[in-house]
């Protein structure tokens, strides 16, 4: 062998030793800077943003729910919808999330994957917290950026687990949350960070239900309720403590219609009260609602309680605010007697045995439901418009309103109507009831 043919058989396990200390040194560069990322107390946000900030490719944290929970605020490709988790793990089949090493996906151009993505689980103990998301957009995917995203990877799986910790040996960590978002403090830091642990989208619109005590019962556990809802909607629902009930704060998602997800809303919360065993429980349902106005809607929905627990005799009694409208204020907090005289004087004249009451409101209640609309309430009561005006002219003549063009008298009569249907006349449809008939 010539000295030349030795130097060389020296070189190569030194040159591999030098590359594996430089990888060694990227590594470690990484891991410090993850790290000191953690030690600020920045968050989850912070940790992916200083994820980002080693890679120029896009970065996604989305949780188990497909939700994104943050990603890459660079240009750097970051304009790049979110991932389908469903698309990426398609043949994956069951993860191991406690695999040591990241999974790699491949192109499938058959089901729009065009790229190659680092998907690692954030998980604990088995325990899954999140999704990361690293896609090949920008430049190729190396060794290191497969790295990168195992230890980031790793340590937002602290960060939730830490705030998992916490949670445990607190009283109640989200009913805490869901209070101050009660009380109208969603903007305040702590607030966010707390909410930014949890995983909760502090910003979210929801619907607020308030579901009362029933009278001599325990206290019910707000946890299980909230689950109970969770599972029957398939969305987040934080759970507390009212002051005479439990209250629960329910997530809209984006995109969802205002009207329906109130209707779900309801429709959820009768299959949960007869879960419960509670079929005589009172619900009130907020409108959908800004994280910055749940306040207000707490409010509304005890108003709501108040002008069931009064007046409702029979028929449903989970109602939302916009059933009663602002007539509501009026029947929750004035005198019960003094309510019921004010009816009689507005519409005592169709309430006793004049031939057609029945019919004359009947329409009155459609006339309104329909926005004061004659062709509508015809169509809705399967009667001609005539038939509509000349009830309408009758109403006018035994009661002396004059609903067509008056407001106070519109007022007055909602007003009415409003009592007459809590306490569940027959001649007047359930709240959601929209099929009457003549």
């Amino acid at each position: 062998m010539t000295v030349t043919q030795q130097r060389a058989g020296h070189a190569g396990p030194t040159l591999d030793a030098e590359r594996r200390y430089e990888e060694l040194a990227r590594r470690h560069a990484i891991e410090l800077r993850l790290s000191a990322t953690g030690a600020t107390g920045g968050g989850i946000a912070a940790l992916v943003q200083g994820t980002a900030a080693m890679t120029a490719n896009p970065v996604w944290l989305i949780d188990p729910r497909s939700r994104l929970v943050a990603r890459s605020k660079e240009a750097r490709g970051s304009d790049f919808k979110v991932p389908d988790l469903d698309v990426l793990l398609a043949d994956q089949g069951d993860v191991d999330l406690d695999a040591p090493e990241p999974l790699l996906i491949t192109p499938s151009p058959g089901t729009g994957l065009v790229r190659r993505h680092v998907v690692v689980p954030v998980s604990r103990d088995s325990v899954l917290f999140a999704w990361l998301v690293v896609a090949e957009v920008s430049t190729r995917l190396t060794r290191e950026e497969v790295w990168l995203a195992h230890r980031a990877a790793f340590h937002l799986a602290s960060e939730y687990a830490v705030q998992q910790r916490v949670a445990r040996v607190s009283w109640n960590a989200r009913a805490a949350l869901a209070r101050q978002l009660v009380r109208g403090s969603n903007r305040d830091d702590d607030v966010s960070a707390a909410a930014d642990y949890l995983g909760v989208r502090v910003d979210a619109d929801r619907v607020l239900v308030y579901l009362t005590d029933a009278p001599g019962d325990e206290p019910r556990d707000e946890e299980a309720v909230s689950a109970l809802v969770a599972r029957e909607l398939g969305v987040e629902v934080l759970g507390s403590r009212g002051r005479e009930g439990t209250i629960l704060l329910v997530e809209v998602l984006e995109g969802a219609a205002h009207m329906a997800a109130v209707h779900e809303v309801k429709r959820a919360m009768r299959r949960v009260v007869a879960e419960l065993g509670e079929p005589d429980a009172i619900v009130g349902v907020s409108a959908v609602t800004r994280a910055d106005a749940l306040q207000r809607s707490y409010r509304e929905t005890r108003e709501v309680v108040l002008c069931v627990d009064r007046f409702a005799r029979a028929g449903d009694r989970i109602i939302a605010v916009d059933d009663l409208g602002p007539a509501r204020l009026l029947v929750a907090n004035g005198d019960v007697g003094a309510v019921r005289r004010y009816v009689d004087d507005v519409l005592g004249a169709l309430l006793g045995n004049v031939p057609g009451s029945a019919d004359l409101l009947r329409t009155l209640q459609c006339f309104f439901d329909t926005g004061r609309s004659v062709r509508e309430s015809a169509a809705r009561l399967g009667i001609h418009e005539n038939t509509v005006r000349l009830r309408m002219a009758k109403i006018h003549d035994l009661t002396g309103l004059d609903v067509a063009a008056n407001s106070n008298d519109q007022l007055s009569a909602q007003t009415a109507l409003l009592v007459l249907r809590l306490e569940g006349h027959p001649a007047i449809p359930p709240f959601d009831d929209g099929s009457a008939t003549a």
